[in-house]
């Protein structure tokens, strides 16, 4: 294979952006605030639950 051809192949294969991981610092936070979501749903289940009970909460 002559250089020129090599060198046009290598380049097109960098060509391909790579995905950029995600930092480990952006992981916590995303379970953070899956876990937040997470707890915000059961309390507003629990407090509705009560409510179709008939007790007053506030």
């Amino acid at each position: 294979m002559s250089e020129s051809r090599r060198n046009r192949r290598k380049s097109e294969k960098n060509k391909h952006q790579v995905k950029s991981n995600i930092s480990r610092k952006d992981k916590i936070i995303a379970f953070i605030a899956m876990v937040i979501v997470f707890i915000v749903a059961v309390v507003a289940a629990y407090y509705y639950s009560l409510s179709r009970a008939g007790l007053k909460l506030f």
